[in-house]
């Protein structure tokens, strides 16, 4: 059976949520959802905010190699996470990280305007290479997509040529579609590693399948 999720009463996890393929950054104090993470993913779960915020699905960014947060994060909060990952802070104006960038432990996309000297940082950090671009044309690329190291789930908008730079930076095979019931912010929907997923609560039948086959786990493979 799909595991589905709400987080206070909200079907967007992944504003709340930021998965690698070791840990979980958890916003919320919610028990059902640190159970599904280490049930489903088989990840750690770091529950803390990230600069006073709860959203940070939004602002954290990461792969296997560490995570990424702003100069905005508080010291608590980076004594925390640096128990359990490494964890590399940028400064930067464009505080949401995990908005602004799609990452496997392959590649990534980056937001078209952040800086230079931020991906060139986050590129060596986390040892991947990573290219400029939008999906559906939309560029903050960590919501209008999902992407692990077995698959992507994509905007419905993108476009071939997205799709192209997808696949060429970040060595996955990649579908389109939506979740929670018709939400093209696909990034907000869904969280997942190469060893599960986890999809908002309005998420359809179909959404699921199309989500299952971009993600690789059609047949439990």
């Amino acid at each position: 059976m799909p595991t589905l999720l709400s987080i206070k009463g909200v079907p967007l996890i992944g504003l709340y949520i930021r998965v690698t393929e070791d840990v979980a950054v958890l916003g919320v104090r919610e028990r059902k959802a640190e159970q599904f993470l280490r049930q489903e993913l088989e990840v750690d779960v770091i529950r803390t905010t990230i600069s006073g915020s709860e959203l940070v699905g939004a602002l954290v960014a990461g792969n296997s190699n560490g995570i990424i947060v702003s100069n905005h994060v508080l010291s608590k909060e980076l004594e925390r996470l640096k128990r359990k990952v490494d964890v590399k802070v940028v400064e930067t104006n464009m505080t949401c990280l995990g908005n602004n960038l799609l990452l496997n432990d392959r590649g990534g996309i980056a937001h078209p305007e952040l800086d230079e000297k931020v991906i060139e940082e986050v590129s060596d950090f986390l040892e991947i290479k990573i290219a400029r671009g939008t999906v559906g044309g939309i560029k903050t690329v960590g919501m209008a997509a999902i992407l692990t190291d077995r698959g992507a789930l994509l905007n419905p908008n993108a476009t071939e040529w997205e799709i192209k730079k997808i696949v060429d930076v970040a060595g996955v095979e990649v579908e389109t579609g939506t979740v929670n019931f018709g939400s093209d912010m696909v990034g907000t929907g869904v969280v997942a590693n190469s060893k599960g997923y986890i999809a908002g609560e309005d998420t359809t039948g179909f959404e699921l399948g199309v989500i299952e086959e971009a993600l690789g786990f059609l047949g439990g493979g």
